[in-house]
């Protein structure tokens, strides 16, 4: 799982969870956030770097992603849900 803030992914733990060359397919990224922008913008570069799945949390009952608009506190907002949808889906539709 990662953050779908890309300014976080400079520490050696993020970096690892970057590369997913060797991983056994299907590979599959976790991706957490409560932006839409962010939350594409992670899709993609997971996508580029070998993910084939990208799994979008909602259901995160953590304290430290239900304070941040993340994991399950997303579902109290049903329409930054469908932005984030939308917006992440929208970008792979041409392909």
């Amino acid at each position: 799982m990662l953050t779908s803030d890309v300014r976080l992914w400079h520490t050696k733990k993020s970096r690892l969870r970057l590369d997913h060359s060797g991983e056994p397919e299907p590979r599959v990224v976790q991706i957490a956030g409560g932006d839409a922008t962010m939350m594409s913008e992670a899709a993609r570069l997971n996508v580029d770097a070998g993910a084939q799945i990208i799994d979008i949390i909602w259901a995160a009952p953590r304290r430290k992603s239900a304070n941040k608009a993340a994991g399950s506190s997303l579902m109290r907002d049903e329409a930054l849900v469908r932005q984030i949808l939308e917006t992440v889906v929208k970008q792979f539709e041409s392909q």
